[in-house]
């Protein structure tokens, strides 16, 4: 005769104890998927930048006019905000440039609970402040139509802790050069 105790199968509290450990598991598992979602994004936003400004040392040299990049911040109740402008240098002053066929100079709107931190060689660390369209301001990053720009850097910075996120390099020539935490990205050999 067979045991009845083995037929039994589980009972209600081992499948509940089973149940929450599941349940807790899966909870884990998004909060640590949410919280990445932020760094692809920012990743994500550092590389547009990144061909954004490739596009327009091409762009000045194939138009043979002066294309910039206003950077500002605007203070706000829940933290500093970061924008970038794209400008078109014309006989009047800096300004938008025409948007025909598509958002390719569209503004920036950088991700909130950052700091952006912007040197050029010669000049330093220069101050972010908010933008006055009327007052035509000309851009700190200027890409010239003979395929030059000032050397420089853009840091993401936490601004709670300090710590470097992202930093984006380019030369004399324009050619950009990532490095998340502020390391040199491995190449394949």
């Amino acid at each position: 005769m067979s045991d009845r105790r083995s037929d039994r199968g589980f009972s209600l509290i081992e499948l509940l104890i089973t149940l929450m450990v599941i349940v807790l598991l899966t909870s884990l598992t998004s909060l640590n998927v949410g919280s990445g979602s932020v760094d692809v994004r920012r990743e994500q936003e550092v590389r547009y930048l990144a061909s954004m400004m490739a596009y327009a040392i091409t762009e000045a040299e194939f138009a043979g006019t002066d294309y910039g990049l206003y950077l500002e911040r605007e203070a706000g109740p829940q933290g500093d905000r970061y924008f970038g402008h794209w400008l078109r240098r014309y006989d009047q002053g800096w300004a938008e440039p025409p948007r025909a066929g598509g958002e390719t100079w569209q503004s920036l709107e950088f991700e909130s609970g950052t700091e952006l931190l912007v040197e050029l060689e010669g000049t330093g660390l220069l101050e972010l402040t908010a933008r006055d369209p009327e007052l035509r301001p000309s851009p700190q990053i200027v890409f010239l139509a003979s395929g030059e720009v000032a050397p420089g850097q853009v840091d993401w910075l936490d601004p709670r802790t300090g710590d470097l996120q992202y930093s984006l390099q380019w030369d004399l020539f324009g050619r950009v050069t990532l490095l998340p935490r502020g390391l040199a990205l491995q190449e394949d050999d």
